[in-house]
């Protein structure tokens, strides 16, 4: 990757970032085009080549900053050691997610192909590294949380997934969306939270 792209204006980066993620998210790898990615952000296939080798290379390199904003700018954000409410904390990272779903419409539907579709160029290495980390990350949330509002015979875990699946099915679907379709998808996941919650908690945590 050329280190000249990152001496361009930061609206042309997210820009070229954006219009290639919306363009990988929408099809295959080897169904998306170069030419299509460079006529949605506006710059020709040459200019685009100038800054990534091939494309092979500028899909790598948006996995990998997807991840850096899904997981690490996220992790910053979400903690604060004064709330141990599984599922407030929870809400908040959905609402920081939306956030991320203005800004960068195409990320999470991007991530999502990306991950579980077999016709692109994340190798089995990458996939496993990736499984890895998102495991750590679950197992770093729930040692921060206070499990004991949980009935008897609730696993926490299990909860996270069917939460985190749920919400990640949501997520791909603001590729295109508007700031006001995106609202309503959060609007649509407090309502099932809010309804895990009132079943999974003991009576004097509700």
């Amino acid at each position: 990757m050329n280190p000249r792209f990152f001496t361009l204006p930061q609206e042309r980066q997210d820009l070229i970032r954006n219009s290639a993620m919306l363009e990988f998210g929408a099809a295959t790898f080897k169904k998306t085009s170069a030419d299509s990615i460079a006529k949605r952000a506006g710059v020709s296939k040459s200019l685009l080549f100038h800054y990534f080798k091939d494309k092979r290379e500028l899909y790598l390199y948006l996995f990998q900053y997807a991840i850096d904003e899904c997981v690490h700018k996220y992790l910053d954000r979400v903690y604060d050691d004064t709330d141990t409410d599984f599922f407030r904390v929870l809400e908040k990272g959905h609402r920081i997610k939306m956030a991320m779903a203005r800004r960068i419409p195409g990320m999470f539907r991007f991530i999502m192909r990306a991950y579980y579709e077999q016709d692109s160029v994340l190798t089995p290495k990458l996939r496993r590294k990736i499984g890895e980390l998102f495991a750590q990350i679950t197992d770093d949330f729930l040692s921060r949380m206070d499990l004991h509002k949980f009935k008897e015979g609730v696993d926490p875990k299990q909860v996270m997934r069917l939460i985190m699946l749920a919400s990640e099915g949501m997520l791909a679907e603001t590729g295109a969306c508007t700031a006001a379709e995106i609202d309503a998808l959060f609007a649509e996941y407090k309502q099932h939270a809010d309804m895990l919650r009132r079943f999974l908690y003991k009576e004097e945590y509700l």
